[in-house]
This record gives C-alpha cells, structure tokens and sequence, in this order.
C-alpha cells in the first residue's frame, strides 16, 4: 500500500508480510519541532484486520527509545509520529546520500491483549541550507614578474555542507575583468582544481598588485554563492642595474688639501626595491694603481662619497683614474662603473707650457680597430724657468695611451691598449708636465680624442625570447607581436633590417623595417598549439652581422570542434524495482578545444526531453549522471531508448548526439501463479485399488518473471500428507500414488500444495489447497460358505506344507555349503568353480570358458555378501538341456548330462532367492508380506516402500543399466570353453573399474543368439530378486 502525505513529507509506504509490518516514510531537514511525519495508526492498516473497539483500544510507543535519539516522539492513543528536535541531516548522517533512520513502534492493547510491531524506517531528505565556503575569504598570493606566460596559482576549492550533489557547488567563476589572469575550474578524481594562468607578461615597476575575485555557485532551487578574494603580489626580480648619471667624472684637486677633503658625491639609482634596489660603491678591484688610489683616497659604500685619506706629497702623481663599482645587492647582483679622473693641482712656481697635436688630420678622429703602438699625437713642451726648474718630465693619465720620448722633440703618444668605440667613443687625453723646481710646477694639457667606429658588434634584441599568441582560425595578415634590435655600432653599421628564415616564412612574415610580425598563415591548435621560431636582425656594415632571438609563438583556442562521444552507443543496465535517484551509468565525450570551449554538459535530445516519469523515468545531470526518476518494471518494459546531446561551453556553443540503451534487469518480484487447482475446482479423486504409481492429478502453474531461476519451479506438499500416501514430482507438479492405505468409506486428504521458484536468495512461493478423495471399489459379490471353508482348509495345508519344505530346504543347503568348504580346501577354489560352472556344449553354442584363474575375479555366490543391487537374468529358451563335462574326471569318467528340473538346481535357487529375501526383511515393513521368513509374494508386484522409494525420484529416475555377456571370438561355437563371464555397468557413473561375479546358475544359450547377450540391474534400496 502506498499513501501520499502532503504536510512535510514526500512518499510513504507501508509494506506488510506474513509477520511485519514495515511503514517507509519522508521528512525533509531542518523542520520545527512538532511537524507530523505520519500517522502509524492509520497507515500500518492494522484497522483491516481487527474490528474498530479493538484498533481503538490500541497504543503506540518506541520500542527502542535509544534508536531515535530522541528525535522523534509518538502520541500514545492517536498513533502520531512527531518530530521531537530541529533535524539536521548534515549532522545526522553526513555526506551519506541516503539517510534512514530505523526504529519499531509497538501496537498493544491492554484491554484485548493484542500486540503488534510496527517496523519504522524515515528518510531525511537534504534542503539547500548551506552556502559555499572558502577556507578563506581572502587569499594572498605571490607572483615573480619574470614569471612566464602559463604559469599557473593553484587555489583551494570551496566547500558546501549541503550532503547532496544537487545542493552542491556546481560552478565557479572570476568576475574580475582586465587581468593578465584566465581562471579555470577543472573536475579531477580529488574533486574541483581551480587554477589562476598568467596569460600576459607582468612588470612589477607598472603595476605591483592585482586582485581578483572568485565566486563558487551551488546547484539548489535557490542557488546560494560564496566568493573569494585573491591578492596578487608582483614580487620583484632583479632585472634593472645601477645607472650613475655620467659615465666619466673629472675632478681637480689642489695639491694642499686637508685630510678628509670631499672630492666628489657620486650618485647611481636601481629601479627595483628591496635589496635588488639598494646600490653600495666600492673602488674596482681590478684597475691600476689600486693601491696608491686606496693610499689617497676612500669612499663612503652607502653614499658614494670620494674623500681625501691621506695627505698629498710632492711625489704624488699629478693625475688619478679610478673605478668606482655600484652594486645592488640582488642575487646575483648587477654592477655598473663609472671613471673618476682626479688631477693634481700643482700651486707653485711657472708652469711648463704644453701642446698636444694630433696626428689624424682635421677629423682627429681615430679608428677603434686601430692596432697597439699606432702614434696618433706628438707633444711639445716648454718651460721658460731655468736650470732645475727647466727641466721638464711629461707624463699621461690614461690606460689606453701612452708617451715615448723623442729626442730634443717632445714626445710622441702611441695606443697602449686596444681601443673600443662602444665603451669610449672618445678619451680626453691629458699630457701632464712637470718641472724639477723647488716645488716643482707642472702643467696639465688635456685633448679631446674622438674614436671612428667600424661594424664589430652584431645587432641585439631587447629580448632573447619573445612570448606571443595568436587565435586560431585568424586571417591573413593579422599582428602576432613586434620585435625590436639595437646595434651598438653608429651609422649604418647600426642600421638593422628584420628577416625572417625561410622555414618561417610559410606561416608567418615581418616588415624588414619595424620589426612587426604577422599571420601568413591559418593556425589550426588542434593541431599544434605552439610554435618556436627564429627572427634575424641584420645591419648593414660591411661585412654584415646577425643577431637571433626567439619567438614562442602560442595559438589560442577558439570553440571549432564539437564535443566527441567515447562510444557510438550506451548500453547500461539496471535492476528493477530499486526505487527513484538510483544512479545508471555516466556518459563521456572529448573536445579537442580547450578551456570553456573543451567543457561538456549532457542533457537529452529534445525530442525526449521534459517528458513525464511514465515515459521517461531517468534524469541526466549536466555531468553526464544517469539515474532513475521513479521504480522500473521489467515485466512492464525491459528496455529504453533515447537520445542524449553532449554540449560545449564555447561561444557559439556546439553539440553532438548519441543514442542510450538502458536494459532492466529482472528482479524476483513476482509470485508464481498457479492455474490448477484453483478455489473453485481443487477436488480429485482416485480409486483405493490404483496401481502404486498412478499420476492422480497435476498441479500447474507459472511465473511472470524472466526465464532463469526466478521462473523456474518446484512443487511440494507442505501440508496434508501426514500418513505419506502421495508424492509430488519437484519439477513436474505430477502426484502420484505413493503407496495403498485401507479405508472403510471414501477418504478425503486435504493437501497443501507449495509452489516456488528457484531463486535461492529471494525464493517466492505460493501455497493453494487440494482435496484428493480416495474412493472404495464398486462392491463384489459373496462367495458361498461351502466354497469358503474350502478355501480355509487348503491354505492352512498350503501354509503347513511350506514350512516343512523349508526345514528341508536348509537342511540340504547346510550340508551342501559344509561339502563346498571342504572341496574348496582340498583342490583349489580354481577347479571348484571349473567343477561347478563347466558344461558340455550345446547344439551350435559354446559353454563358458573357465581356464583363467577366477581367483581374483570370480567368487561364489554363497560366500559373497549379499549386493543391494538386484540382478536378472533372462533366457528366451526354457526346457534346453545342458551338459557338462568335468575337467577334472577327464579320461575316467564320460560326459554327464541333467536336464531341468534338478534337486540341486532347485535347492540352490530356493536358497539364493531366500537368503536374499530373509537379509533384507527388515527394510521392508509395509508390503503384506513383510516379517515372513519364507520366500513370499504379496501379489503386488512389490512393497509400498520399493515403489514408494523409486516414485518419490519420479522426476530423477536412474537410467536402466545394462550388463553383457560376451563370447570369446576367438573359439567356435561348438568349443568346450567360454570366456569368464562378466557384467558391466554401463550406465552408473561411479563404477571406474569392471566388476565381475559368477551366476548362481549357467545361462541358458540360444543357439541362434548373437554372440553378446544382456542381463538387466536396477538400483534398488529394497531386496534384490533373483530369476
């Protein structure tokens, strides 16, 4: 039964069986205290089986407060179920998608001392109460401004309480705009990867910070959202060096100076911060004259001031070049240098005059590739002092000069070290001379020496790897980026021209003059998402130099390729009967795009879509979920078909269709039906005298379920059969006679008959009755007095006469089994049975052959045990004389011959066919001869209990087994000897060896039979019978 409640729950049932009672109920989460949940009362429908004072009287209560936890309460006369707390199924039961409470109600009355069970089972159902939470709503993260382009900030997911997947978080966006950042959410095994890719280069001197905001939406009728703050941080690198404002710095300093005397302040800047952007000085460590500079001078490292250490001499040199170093303090750092060039001012006596004359003409200019040696000036000097103070010495301040004398000439100044135009495209030449006065006086002479440039530096790019992207199926002549060199050469040794290799041309091309690069090709990223090439820059000295960078070129996706289904077709299956939200199978397709674009969403076709529950019972979730809407039947379809559409997330969104199949699997629910008997015809009847074994009657029936176990029956009687007089067959449904019973009047047996499938772990029966009316025979007529006294007296003489003939009978068969022992000892078991068993031959047949030795094979009938298996022997001729001949005798005695009937014959048959009977008396204790000690025959053909036994198995019946007598091929049929006379059984599984025995008497051979002939055994549990 199923009742539809519509305060606060959804469906419930009330399944009742044979000894319970079990009410299915639903209540949603998070309802006051006091809801009603349902009335057990009215929807255990006890009222049906009980009259309405009785149902009245009845009281409710747990019988296991503990289980309910108190939650719930039950009103004691009206049979309420109320809730007794705020539910919260989070709390209850967790992530569980199914959550069940269980608890038994009892029914009693204590004024009709009724009592029932009531087994109570409530579903709590989840509601949307749970917003989507971050474990933090705020996120700081770092980024390295050198950080390449796809490198990626892994973010944690957020989490929903709710314990559905319905109430559950369903997507995530970014809703920041403007941003070097893509935001992706992708479901793993783990759960929801969210992910920040740099999509543009940064630079932390622009901009330092970004923040971005992430929002998670969950899946309820009223979707709730949670968001989540991201604070990137540009962290800085050290890519910019120290700059000092000027290259070289002159100074002048007087010979006179005091002691700690401020020669210069040198500045130098570095954009970054941090220690990338703190500068320390020092002097070169590397330059000339190190030591007398670190005599004279030193220099503050935080500030950059040069100041005089100790005080000038007369000897100190007139003029000072130092290198000072400024170093940030990254890692590792960058360094600049700057020259300072300090010269002594000399403050005594004349100075010497000086002149300086180049040797390059008007230009003055001087190749840089000019070798060391090349004189390039010639200096005069004059001094009008006399003697000592005449007497004049030059010398020049520069590591790339330097001065030789000429004598009575001057001095010529020749090129020390190689020269370098792009680290000096000049040198101010500075010729200092000094007299040898007290002091002496010196004069300074400084010119100007621009240096001529030639093409000895190829042409740099700003960048050794340029990062770029373009959108796949762009069009031709589209902008990919611009590329930019410099060359350190002046003129046209700097001009540059761009160029492309010729591999790179195909896809790409570039103006010689800006550097712009653009399309030349259509990109495709399903095919190849990125690309490496090169890029020339040359100059056009003579000869030209080449400078390579390289551009990683990236294709972005657009939404071209529609989603791709895994498989042609899906196939899943589902057991029937298993109720609403029970999940199918899941369908997946690819997308060769990316992204959004690469994002599948499953739904139907919409010619199946919005359909009702009775025409589509199954959902899709966007994730591709199949589950179940409401139960499936197999029996009342078993088998669904309908189309699905896999649909990208692109712009213009793309789709693909495929076809389901969803098979339901039978579920053992259907009771077997039976068709006979039935309430209006179960009566039948059979006459008292009917053979043991006779069909009464058939029970029919079937079952609606597949075929297989669940539709397969058996038969039984569970009831009514008490005296055991019929039998059932168990996959038939046939009963038959299984034994006589006497009755005085026709006897009716009420039988319960049970028919069940043979589903061994949910069997289902059903039971029907049938009557059986065992009828008298028609009455016979009465024999007269005269004739029945008659009849008396002859069977007491018949009786009389039995018993003596067999005190006779054992007699002989005691003396004849005393004279066997003794042969047996005295010659050998072989020539006993040769003695026994040989016979002269008949008319065209052959008698046994007894030469092997039987001694293994062949025992006698008499000392043997007795086998349950009973044996027959069956010869068509009846009066054939035998003879026999004993090897033995051969030679004294002729060949004898006997004819039946014989004494011995007889005896030793009547004692086979008695001690088989008298060893297995006891087993049978319902034949009319049962207990006698003679051989006997009830004239039945057999007790009860032998026929009873084989018609119990009427349906399993032992096939026949049939045993052989073969004759030797070898010999004629007028020969004196046969083989050793076997029996096979050919049909008992369980024999894996030949058995072998010796009849109680020779067979009797026809001589027109074949040269095989068969005797027939029958499993028997009742006494063997010998023929």
């Amino acid at each position: 039964m199923e009742v539809l409640c519509s305060l606060y729950f959804l469906i419930i049932s009330v399944t009742t069986g044979a000894c319970d009672i079990v009410l299915n109920l639903t209540l949603r989460e998070e309802e006051p205290v006091s809801t009603l949940v349902g009335n057990v009362a009215s929807l255990s429908g006890l009222q049906k089986n009980m009259t309405p004072e009785v149902f009245q009287s009845l009281r409710y209560s747990f019988l296991d407060q503990a289980k309910t936890d108190d939650l719930f309460r039950i009103d004691n006369e009206a049979g309420d179920l109320l809730t007794n707390a705020v539910i919260d199924r989070e709390k209850q039961c967790g992530f569980n998608q199914d959550c069940l409470f269980k608890f038994d109600v009892a029914a009693h009355s204590p004024v009709y001392s009724r009592f029932e069970i009531l087994s109570v089972l409530v579903t709590l159902t989840d509601i949307n109460d749970h917003m989507p939470t971050f474990p933090s709503s705020i996120v700081n993260k770092t980024l390295s401004e050198s950080a390449v382009i796809g490198t990626t900030i892994q973010l944690d997911e957020a989490l929903d309480l709710d314990s559905t997947s319905q109430n559950g978080i369903q997507s995530y966006t970014m809703i920041t705009a403007d941003s070097p950042f893509l935001f992706s959410a992708t479901k793993t095994s783990e759960g929801v990867s969210l992910q920040l890719k740099l999509k543009s280069a940064i630079n932390r001197e622009n901009i330092d910070n970004y923040e971005l905001i992430i929002v998670a939406v969950d899946g309820g009728s009223d979707p709730r959202t949670g968001s989540l703050t991201v604070n990137v941080e540009v962290a800085d690198e050290n890519d910019n060096s120290p700059q000092f404002y000027r290259d070289v710095y002159d100074v002048s300093l007087r010979e006179d100076r005091d002691v700690g005397f401020q020669v210069i302040q040198l500045t130098a800047t570095d954009k970054d911060i941090g220690a990338n952007g703190q500068v320390a000085y020092k002097f070169n460590v590397r330059q000339s004259f190190l030591a007398e500079i670190n005599e004279y001078f030193m220099i503050n490292e935080t500030t950059g001031k040069i100041t005089l250490k100790n005080k000038l001499s007369q000897n100190t040199k007139k003029r000072f070049n130092i290198t000072v170093d400024a170093s940030d303090q990254g890692k590792p750092p960058k360094v600049s240098q700057c020259i300072v060039r300090v010269s002594i001012i000399d403050v005594e006596n004349n100075k010497p005059v000086v002149r300086i004359t180049l040797l390059s003409g008007s230009t003055g200019a001087i190749s840089e590739s000019s070798s060391v040696g090349t004189v390039i000036a010639h200096v005069t000097v004059e001094d009008s002092d006399s003697g000592s103070n005449g007497i004049v010495t030059c010398q020049i301040a520069s590591d790339h000069f330097q001065l030789q004398t000429v004598l009575n000439r001057g001095y010529i100044v020749v090129i020390s070290q190689p020269l370098d135009r792009e680290l000096s495209d000049k040198y101010n030449l500075s010729v200092e001379c000094s007299d040898q006065g007290l002091p002496p006086l010196s004069t300074l002479s400084t010119i100007v020496v621009p240096i001529a440039d030639v093409n000895d530096n190829a042409p740099l790019f700003y960048k050794t790897l340029y990062q770029a992207s373009i959108r796949e199926n762009n069009a031709f002549g589209d902008g990919v980026t611009q590329v930019l060199a410099k060359d350190r050469d002046l003129g046209q040794n700097s001009e540059i021209r761009y160029i492309l290799p010729l591999e790179s041309k195909e896809k790409l091309a570039i103006n010689e003059d800006t550097g712009v690069i653009t399309a030349n090709y259509r990109f495709d990223r399903e095919n190849e998402s990125s690309y490496s090439l090169l890029v020339l820059a040359v100059d056009k000295g003579d000869p030209a130099l080449t400078g390579t960078a390289t551009i990683q070129l990236t294709v972005s996706d657009e939404n071209d390729n529609k989603p791709t289904f895994t498989v042609p077709m899906f196939q899943f299956f589902v057991m029937e009967n298993m109720g609403p939200q029970l999940k199918v199978g899941s369908l997946s397709a690819t997308d060769l795009d990316e992204g959004n674009n690469q994002k599948i969403l499953f739904d139907f076709h919409p010619n199946f879509k919005n359909l009702p529950s009775s025409q589509m019972p199954f959902e899709i979730l966007p994730s591709g979920s199949i589950s179940t809407r409401r139960d499936l039947d197999r029996e009342d379809r078993n088998k669904y078909t309908f189309d699905i559409v896999a649909i990208d997330q692109g712009i213009p969104r793309l789709t693909s269709t495929s076809r389901v199949v969803v098979y339901v699997a039978d579920q053992n629910d259907n009771k077997p039906f039976i068709t006979f008997p039935l309430f209006s015809n179960q009566t039948v009847s059979v006459s008292q005298l009917a053979k043991i074994g006779t069909i009464v009657t058939q029970i029919r029936a079937y079952d609606l379920d597949e075929t297989g176990p669940n539709s397969q029956l058996r038969y039984s009687i569970s009831a009514g059969n008490e005296k055991d007089v019929f039998s059932i067959g168990e996959t038939s449904g046939s009963i038959y006679l299984k034994r006589t019973y006497e009755i005085t009047k026709n006897t009716p047996f009420k039988l319960r008959i049970n028919v069940s499938d043979m589903n061994v772990s949910h069997m289902q029966s059903s039971f029907q009755d049938l009557t059986i009316v065992l009828t008298l025979p028609p009455p016979t007529p009465q024999v007269l007095e005269d004739g029945g006294t008659k009849n008396i007296i002859i069977t007491v003489a018949v009786v009389i006469l039995t018993i003596v003939l067999s005190a006779v009978i054992i007699t002989v068969i005691i003396i004849l089994r005393r004279n066997d022992q003794k042969l047996l000892q005295s010659k050998g078991q072989d020539n006993l049975v040769k003695t026994m068993y040989s016979l002269p031959p008949l008319d065209g047949c052959s008698p046994p052959s007894l030469d092997k030795s039987p001694s293994d094979k062949v025992t006698s009938i008499v000392d043997s045990p007795r086998k349950k298996k009973g044996v027959s022997f069956t010869f068509e001729e009846e009066t054939t004389q035998i003879f026999y001949s004993d090897p033995m005798d051969q030679g004294q005695r002729g060949s004898g011959s006997y004819s039946r009937p014989d004494n011995s014959q007889i005896l030793n048959s009547l004692f086979v066919d008695g001690l088989g009977r008298s060893q297995y008396k006891q087993q049978d204790n319902m034949s009319d001869s049962s207990g006698e000690v003679t051989a006997s025959d009830s004239g039945r053909g057999g007790s009860d209990l032998d026929l009873s036994m084989h018609l119990s198995k009427s349906d399993e019946r032992h096939p026949r087994r049939t045993f052989k007598f073969r004759r030797n091929p070898d010999q004629g049929l007028h020969r004196n000897q046969y083989e050793n006379i076997n029996y096979v059984n050919t049909h008992d599984p369980r024999s894996d060896n030949q058995r072998e025995a010796i009849p109680p008497r020779p067979p009797r051979l026809s001589c027109n039979s074949d040269t095989e002939l068969q005797f027939h055994s029958e499993d028997s549990q009742t006494n063997p019978s010998y023929v």
